[in-house]
């Protein structure tokens, strides 16, 4: 028995782990994390080792002495903001399946966990009046889709008369067109809709990452907080974190 307890103590003695977290983790979504345990020791190997983190574990059958292995997991993070990862623990029954033998780890830092996008209704998306918090994404311009044929006001620019349709006319007229898909908009937290704070953020969430994705950039209105329009990844990471930590502080 007491040799057992030393080998077993040997087994979980020097393996080193390693976190490794995507940058994008959503509340209540499957998040795809990363373990490597590097077996240290000169001599021995290690059998039979469990991690667990974050409510979940990794099972590595084998490591090999001054050698490592991968292990990947699905884990699910509650509630949006900055949390602290915890700790992690690694633990083995080798050799003796009846005693378990386990090592703690503290992580250091903090993760920031963004609201879950939840799909918004088109009517999210705005009209004339700006409505639900994203700028008009159908307002007059020169660069879109043609919306209708008006008569000329004198404030439009030449190039939109339509010349053809004038010549059966006595007055000009123009087309009126809606702005390009790549305008610029700005979300503003405080008009989207949801009916609470938390679906609401879930909502922008998903707006952030919808028109982004389809090349259009991007702003924020947080409260006091005002990101400008781009559509980079990092600007768009930036913007769900300003999501993720509204009204945390």
């Amino acid at each position: 028995m007491a040799v057992s307890g030393i080998f077993g103590w040997l087994n979980i003695k020097g393996n080193e782990p390693h976190i490794e977290l995507p940058d994008e983790i959503y509340s209540g979504l499957d998040t795809l994390v990363t373990i490597r345990v590097e077996n240290r020791k000169n001599v021995m190997p290690s059998f039979l080792i469990k991690v667990r983190v974050f409510d979940a574990d990794c099972d590595f059958t084998m490591i090999s002495r001054k050698a490592g292995e991968t292990c990947s997991m699905l884990c699910r993070f509650r509630g949006r903001g900055r949390q602290a990862p915890g700790e992690l623990r690694i633990e083995s029954r080798f050799p003796i399946n009846f005693f378990v033998r386990s090592k703690k780890y503290y992580l250091d830092g903090n993760l920031v966990v963004f609201p879950a996008p939840v799909a918004c209704s088109m009517s999210a998306v705005p009209d004339d009046k700006g409505m639900h918090g994203v700028a008009n994404a159908r307002a007059k311009g020169v660069d879109g889709d043609l919306l209708r044929i008006i008569d000329y006001t004198g404030n439009e620019p030449l190039k939109l008369v339509h010349w053809r349709i004038s010549a059966k006319y006595e007055d000009l007229k123009v087309k009126e067109m809606s702005t390009g898909l790549n305008q610029p908009l700005i979300i503003d937290v405080d008009d989207l809709p949801g009916g609470d704070l938390e679906k609401a953020l879930s909502c922008g969430a998903f707006l952030v990452n919808m028109f982004i994705r389809r090349n259009r950039p991007v702003g924020l209105k947080a409260g006091r907080t005002l990101v400008r329009p781009d559509m980079s990844r990092t600007h768009r990471l930036a913007l769900l974190t300003e999501l993720a930590l509204y009204g945390k502080n």
